[in-house]
C-alpha cells in the first residue's frame, strides 16, 4: 500500500520522484522511494539533512514547495537546486496517526512543474494515509479499514485526474494546431508583402505630386510595420514549434557598435524619451550579434511602452572576464502576480490588453537568451524599479 501511495503521489504531482523520509535534526533516511531519483536515493539511504528542505518542513510543520526554482531567489541557490538540478519540489510533513512528526513526504523533478494549492493538499492527504502505515502493529487493523475506504476515494480521484489529463492533452493538441496555422499564415504573407514593398519603392523613385508622395510614404511605413509583425510571428513559431530560435553564432568583435546602433534607432523612433546607454564590451563575444540586438530592441521597446514617461531608461552592456551582461532599467513596477508570467507569449499587463503589437517581445527576448545558453531575468520592486538583465558566460580565453 505504501508503494501505491507514492505512485499516486507521482500521478498527482507529475514529478519524476516521490519518497517518504524519516527526518530528525541531525539525520535523514529514506523509508520508501518511487520513480527515478536524481539524488541516487533508495529505501534505507541516508542524506545530510542540510541538503534538503526537510528540516525547514520539520521546524515549521508546514509544506515547502516551488514550481520553478530559477524564478525564486529563496530556493535557486540551495544545494538541492544548484548541485543536483532539482527545479520543482513539494515537501509536506509526515506524521503518525497520533500526531507525532515522523518526517516528510516529498516529490521533486529536474524540470519546472506547476505547483498548485490543490496539488499540495493532495500530497498532505497522501502523507496522512502513509502516516497510518507507520503506526505499530496494534493499530494496523483499524488503519487498514480506514485505508480501504480511502482506497475507494483515491480510485475515484485517479479517474478524475485521468480525465483532466486527457482534457489537457486535447487542449495542447489544439494549441499546437493553432501555432502551426500561425506559422504557415505568417510565412505565406511574406510574398504578397514583398510585392507591396517593391511597388512602394518604385513609386517612391518617381516624381509625384505632394499628396501622392505622402500616400506612398504612408504605404511604405505600413509595409515595414507589417514586415516587422510577420518576422515577430515567425520567431514565435520557431520558438514554439522548431525547438527554439535558430542562431548564427560566431566570434563577434563589433557587438558594442551594433548595440549602440540599436539604441540610436530606438532613440530616433522616440525623440521625446531619454535613453542613457553605458556600453563597455572589451571582449570578443561568441554570439549571434543580430539576435542580441533584437533582444535589446525588444527590452527597450517594452521599457518605453510600459515604463514611466518622466524618467530616463538606463541601458548597460558590459563584459567581465567571465560574463557578458546586458540590462535595461526603467521606472515602473510589475505587479507581483504578473512577474512569473512576464516572459510568456501574448502576456500583457491588465491595463494594456488592447495596446498595439502582439505581446511577443519579451517572450522572443527570453527565447534568444535561452538559445545563447544565457539567462534573462527580471527584478521589480517599489524601491528598485524594474530591471531586465541578460547574462551570458563567456568562453575561457575569449578576448
Amino acid at each position: 500500500m505504501g508503494a501505491d501511495l507514492l505512485a499516486l503521489g507521482a500521478l498527482v504531482t507529475g514529478m519524476e520522484c516521490v519518497l517518504a523520509a524519516e527526518v530528525t535534526p541531525s539525520a535523514w533516511r529514506a523509508v520508501a522511494v518511487h520513480g527515478q531519483c536524481r539524488l541516487g536515493v533508495r529505501a534505507g539511504s541516508a542524506l545530510d539533512p542540510a541538503l534538503t528542505f526537510c528540516n525547514e518542513v520539520r521546524a515549521r510543520g508546514e509544506p515547502v514547495y516551488f514550481g520553478n526554482a530559477g524564478l525564486e531567489a529563496r530556493f535557486r541557490d540551495s544545494p538541492l537546486v544548484r548541485e543536483h538540478g532539482i527545479h520543482s519540489h513539494v515537501a509536506v510533513p509526515l506524521r503518525t496517526r497520533d500526531g507525532r512528526l515522523f518526517g516528510t513526504l516529498c516529490a521533486f523533478d529536474a524540470q519546472p512543474r506547476p505547483v498548485s494549492a490543490a496539488m499540495v493538499e493532495g500530497m498532505q492527504r497522501l502523507a496522512r494515509l502513509f502516516g497510518a502505515l507507520l503506526d505499530d502493529t496494534s493499530d494496523r487493523l483499524s488503519a487498514s479499514v480506514e485505508l480501504t475506504d480511502s482506497a475507494l476515494r483515491l480510485t475515484q480521484s485517479r479517474l478524475a485526474l485521468a480525465e483532466s489529463r486527457q482534457e489537457l492533452f486535447d487542449a495542447q493538441a489544439v494549441a499546437k494546431l493553432r501555432e502551426e496555422f500561425i506559422a504557415v499564415l505568417a510565412h505565406d504573407l511574406r510574398n504578397p508583402l514583398q510585392a507591396i514593398r517593391m511597388a512602394t519603392e518604385m513609386f517612391g523613385m518617381a516624381a509625384l505630386p505632394a499628396a501622392q508622395e505622402r500616400l506612398v510614404s504612408h504605404l511604405h511605413r505600413s509595409a515595414e510595420r507589417m514586415s516587422e509583425l510577420i518576422e515577430t510571428t515567425m520567431d514565435f513559431a520557431r520558438g514554439r514549434l522548431a525547438g527554439g530560435i535558430a542562431l548564427d553564432v560566431r566570434p563577434c568583435a563589433t557587438l558594442q557598435a551594433h548595440l549602440a546602433g540599436v539604441v540610436d534607432e530606438v532613440r530616433q523612433g522616440h525623440p521625446g524619451r531619454r535613453v542613457l546607454a553605458v556600453l563597455d564590451i572589451d571582449h570578443a563575444v561568441e554570439c549571434d550579434e543580430s539576435r542580441l540586438g533584437q533582444m535589446l530592441s525588444n527590452l527597450l521597446i517594452n521599457a518605453l511602452v510600459h515604463g514611466s514617461t518622466e524618467t530616463t531608461i538606463q541601458v548597460m552592456a558590459v563584459t567581465t572576464d567571465t560574463t557578458l551582461r546586458i540590462s535595461v532599467a526603467n521606472r515602473g513596477v510589475i505587479p507581483v502576480d504578473e512577474v512569473g508570467r512576464i516572459f510568456e507569449p501574448f502576456e500583457r499587463p491588465a491595463d494594456r490588453r488592447l495596446a498595439p503589437g502582439l505581446g511577443l517581445g519579451l517572450y522572443i527576448a527570453s527565447q534568444i537568451a535561452v538559445a545563447h545558453g544565457g539567462e534573462l531575468r527580471v527584478f521589480s520592486s517599489e524601491a528598485a524599479d524594474t530591471l531586465f538583465e541578460f547574462s551570458l558566460p563567456l568562453k575561457a580565453g575569449a578576448h
